[in-house]
């Protein structure tokens, strides 16, 4: 068992969640979202081609129901729905109309509310046009009651499509440069809506589609205070760093902008004052802190940006987050947990935290992958293989200019892979034909106080050789921004963190402290697995109920942008308690 319990702090109320399935690396490609008709073409084009897409897509029938021929079914759909508004599942709807004597389905209203509200979340989320798309055929103001139904019908087994497939596609879906193509929805989600609908009790089954997760009432919450905010947003406007005591005349927006968050007094607000006074300050602080920045007091380009962010970014940013919660459960007791874009990590035993830590991870170029493995080794004075990637990027560049550089940072050149290859002086390499982009050997760094792992190397399986590990340079810690590792996690603390595991392996302070000095690296098993979930989360609630938002450092809340542009036709949709 795990010792050195801290404190107790519930996983639900600390930032951030964790995934539930290993998946791989998230697409490094700036996001791109297809318009809505290109959106709809697109999936119906590509559902039409899917091989389960006709037979597979047929609802169980139920006893007992004496079915409407087809035919007839599917020339009504097609009298009913407006040529104009393509239905991508006209197979499954004419099948289930014809069970249901062509009668509505969505007679209960609480059932029929549920189910767009969910659609409107997910439609400002914006991963995904062709939510906003079906919200758009339901407002069309000239429907039948039942060309309404159906539309309705066809946005719920498309809804049921995400569902079934987001624990497993949504590192790419909710993260992703392009939205997915639907396809045939999974049979036991056929069978559960028919069922439903022919026992009335809809209502509680799109209760069930909601996210289960316990973050996402107040999230919902938030979101909607945001949304609820339709007054003109003030814009700060300054082209230079704002510092304590100093006058500009944007300094009216702040205060205004100070106001809306609750962080300064109405009296506050109506101050003619143009100086940045001790007041705002402190209020200042307060907002740093809820959006992960230094809280300094300091109005530079990263905290104007977030004061200008208006209401319904906000919430739009919040949405895309939401929908994130369907891939990330909160029910596990004992793990570490890496919330990428806060940089930070945090370790749980049995709900209780023992261990926060700040963390370095990938930039931009380098992502660190939304994944989930689990740690079971811990290894003390690692060496470290400089990657191919980094050997041809960083390392090769430098020594070639100057081969003297090789020694200096303890670099030993190997010209191969096996055990016994030999060392290979770069003096004697002919870098006059050896480049980065042709570079044959191997690189590797001698365990040690300056090697890049520091002192300690945290190993977990998986396929995309991510770990944890100390660094030799702690400072790097001080910085806000702290996406600038080459994609493996450097954390602050990692010396507690190999305490705590090392102990549970049997290992006191002393017997750590003598194979530290020893130098030799040790390679030490862990008796129980310790699950790590890396992943991405730059919007939720914390403990005291206050929303906090985190820079988007892999731009992959830009779909998001995509809700926003959509609000007029997303909004009416959506239960607003």
């Amino acid at each position: 068992m795990v010792t050195g319990v801290k404190k107790v702090v519930p996983i639900s109320a600390m930032i951030g969640t964790l995934l539930l399935t290993p998946v791989s690396w998230a697409s490094t490609a700036p996001v791109t979202h297809l318009t809505e008709a290109d959106a709809k073409v697109e999936n119906l084009k590509a559902f039409s081609e899917s091989p389960e897409s006709t037979e597979a897509q047929a609802a169980e029938p139920v006893a007992g129901v004496n079915a409407l021929p087809l035919s007839d079914v599917a020339d009504s759909i097609r009298r009913e729905v407006p040529a104009a508004t393509p239905l991508l599942y006209t197979d499954t709807l004419t099948t289930i109309y014809a069970e249901h004597q062509l009668k509505p389905l969505w007679t209960d209203e609480k059932a029929r509310l549920s189910l767009e509200n969910q659609l409107a979340e997910a439609a400002l989320a914006g991963f995904q046009p062709q939510f906003t798309a079906w919200l758009n055929a339901l407002a069309q103001p000239d429907l039948s009651p039942l060309a309404r139904d159906m539309i309705l019908t066809d946005a719920a087994l498309g809804y049921l499509y995400y569902l079934d497939n987001v624990s497993t596609k949504g590192d790419k879906w909710l993260y992703g440069a392009r939205p997915f193509t639907f396809a045939a929805v999974s049979a036991p989600s056929l069978a559960r809506l028919n069922t439903a609908a022919h026992n009335g009790t809809l209502a509680a089954f799109t209760d069930t589609l909601l996210p289960a997760n316990k973050m996402y009432q107040p999230m919902r919450k938030a979101m909607l205070t945001e949304l609820a905010d339709t007054a003109p947003w003030p814009e700060m406007v300054i082209n230079r760093t704002l510092r304590p005591g100093e006058s500009h005349e944007s300094v009216g927006a702040l205060r205004e902008i100070l106001h809306r968050f609750n962080l300064i007094s109405a009296n506050d607000m109506m101050s003619a004052g143009a100086v940045y006074d001790k007041t705002l300050v402190a209020a200042v602080k307060q907002f740093q802190l809820q959006h992960g920045l230094e809280a300094d007091g300091v109005i530079g380009k990263q905290t104007r940006e977030w004061l200008n962010k208006t209401p319904q970014m906000r919430a739009a940013i919040m949405a895309v987050n939401i929908q994130r919660l369907r891939i990330t459960p909160d029910n596990e007791p004992t793990a570490i947990l890496v919330n990428i874009p806060d940089f930070s990590l945090y370790f749980y035993v049995d709900n209780n935290l023992i261990l926060e830590s700040r963390t370095i991870v990938g930039r931009a170029e380098r992502k660190t992958p939304i994944m989930s493995s689990a740690l079971n080794n811990v290894v003390i004075n690692p060496p470290w293989t400089v990657p191919p990637t980094m050997s041809r990027q960083d390392v090769v560049p430098r020594g070639r200019a100057d081969p003297s550089y090789f020694s200096s940072r303890g670099y030993t050149i190997y010209n191969g892979w096996s055990n016994n290859a030999s060392v290979v002086d770069p003096y004697s390499i002919d870098w006059s034909v050896i480049t980065p982009s042709n570079f044959p050997y191997r690189i590797t760094q001698a365990p040690g106080p300056s090697n890049s792992l520091g002192r300690y190397k945290f190993n977990m399986p998986n396929s995309e050789a991510i770990y944890l590990h100390d660094t030799p340079n702690h400072s790097l810690f001080n910085k806000n921004m702290r996406a600038i590792s080459s994609g493996c996690v450097r954390v602050n603390k990692a010396k507690d963190l190999a305490a705590i595991l090392l102990g549970d392996a049997g290992w006191n302070e002393t017997r750590v402290d003598g194979a530290l000095k020893a130098g030799s690296t040790r390679y030490v098993s862990i008796p129980n697995r310790i699950p790590v979930y890396l992943y991405y989360q730059t919007a939720w609630v914390n403990a005291e109920n206050i929303p906090q938002y985190r820079a988007d450092i892999y731009r992959y809340d830009d779909s998001s942008l995509k809700g926003i542009d959509k609000l007029t036709d997303i909004t009416p949709f959506l239960i607003k308690s």
